[in-house]
């Protein structure tokens, strides 16, 4: 669950942090060196899910994924945060405001090898970006490990009720965000190969494979942070 207010606990963050590598493509951002160097070891992946996302069929489909890819437990929240004061007149949110506010409802330091992952259906942007999938701050040396992943071009909602034209690809799409993710906010960057190709459209995430491949597998499973291809 999102805890502690923003204004009790985001201090020293604004302090410490400096991050945030922007591409100008609706691809991922992330504060992680070019090489894999010392990485961090997850103790788990939490998905917290924003109340206000009317169709959740594709989680449990986006969980079983991770579990299976992962090697660190996988849980899932309700995120129960009012986004209204993020949302300008017109256009996307602003990801690093979003960030900072996200940032500071972690207790990072009772949680430092945690990944929080945070959902949500609307649209963010990482300047320069358009537009982003997915925006995200630390890596194996800061004590905090946060991504955003926006839903708002991953699920197709349909009909008067906003029901997901397909789960199971809505799951597919978050899911090689968010692998790709945790394996950065470990600290393992420098890598384009498979699942770290870096999609320009949703057409080039759709390509993207899903799954790690070698070198980095062996790198990934070796650190705790994958788990092997089944045989």
């Amino acid at each position: 669950m999102i805890t502690k207010p923003l204004a009790a606990s985001c201090r020293w963050w604004r302090n410490t942090i400096a991050l945030l590598s922007a591409v100008c493509c609706p691809v991922l951002a992330y504060a992680a060196s070019d090489a894999p160097g010392r990485l961090l070891q997850p103790a788990a992946v939490v998905i917290h899910v924003h109340d206000q996302i009317t169709d959740q069929r594709f989680v449990p489909l986006l969980v079983a994924r991770l579990a299976r890819t992962l090697a660190p437990a996988i849980r899932t929240s309700a995120a129960k945060i009012d986004l209204a004061p993020f949302r300008p007149w017109i256009g996307a949110i602003d990801a690093q405001a979003l960030l900072d506010a996200f940032a500071g409802r972690f207790d990072w330091q009772r949680d430092p090898a945690t990944i929080q992952i945070v959902i949500i259906d609307d649209e963010i942007r990482l300047k320069p970006s358009r537009f982003s999938f997915a925006a995200s701050a630390g890596d194996a040396g800061t004590p905090f490990h946060l991504s955003i992943v926006s839903l708002a071009r991953l699920q197709r909602l349909a009909g008067d009720d906003r029901r997901d034209s397909n789960p199971d690809r809505t799951a597919e799409r978050a899911f090689k965000l968010i692998a790709k993710n945790v394996a950065r906010l470990s600290g393992y960057g420098g890598s384009t190969l498979c699942l770290f190709a870096f999609p320009r459209s949703l057409a080039e995430l759709d390509a993207t494979p899903e799954s790690f491949c070698e070198p980095d597998l062996a790198a990934l499973v070796a650190a705790g942070i994958a788990r092997p291809m089944p045989r």
